[in-house]
């Protein structure tokens, strides 16, 4: 019986997976806070302002600023934020529909500005987070019936070389 070598991709996988789990995670729990936890208010605009070059180097493109401020109307204070839209969008003017979480600063959106990207790609993480998870479990119960076919084999042939020796 020969062993095999073990694989570097397992271990590999056993790192990548949960951080990109636990990123996706993230993002789609803000999905899920503002699906839950979620107020619609209209939104005083401040401004709109086209963006020519992101400030996320690595997202790249351009999108479109609106800035606005709302009443909070659990905790009464007033807010003043911003969200960041594709160009295709139209610019509002006057107010805006927006949707918040209450009390926490920077937790507010254009209404209808979903990610819905964070969510879907969450479920692909755990999907491939439990196929990971299955397959090391296929590996190691592998390795341990090599294992076993290996230690009975050389015990016969210690048996043997007694027995005929």
């Amino acid at each position: 019986v020969e062993m095999h070598q073990p694989s570097g991709i397992g271990c590999l996988l056993l790192i990548i997976v949960p951080v990109v789990l636990l990123i996706s995670a993230y993002f789609a729990w803000w999905e899920l806070r503002f699906s839950v936890q979620g107020r619609t208010a209209n939104a005083a605009v401040d401004g709109v302002q086209n963006v020519l070059m992101s400030r996320h180097r690595w997202m790249g493109g351009s999108y479109k600023e609106i800035h606005y401020t709302f009443v909070d109307e659990p905790t009464g204070k007033e807010r003043a934020e911003y969200d960041e839209l594709p160009l295709s969008w139209p610019s509002p003017v006057g107010t805006v529909a927006i949707d918040y979480v209450s009390g926490v600063p920077g937790a507010s959106r254009v209404h209808g500005h979903r990610h819905l990207v964070f969510p879907i790609f969450f479920l692909v993480s755990l999907c491939a987070a439990v196929a990971c998870i299955i397959f090391l479990v296929r590996e190691a119960r592998r390795a341990v019936r090599e294992e076993e076919a290996f230690e009975a084999k050389r015990r016969s042939n210690l048996r043997n070389e007694r027995w005929h020796g």
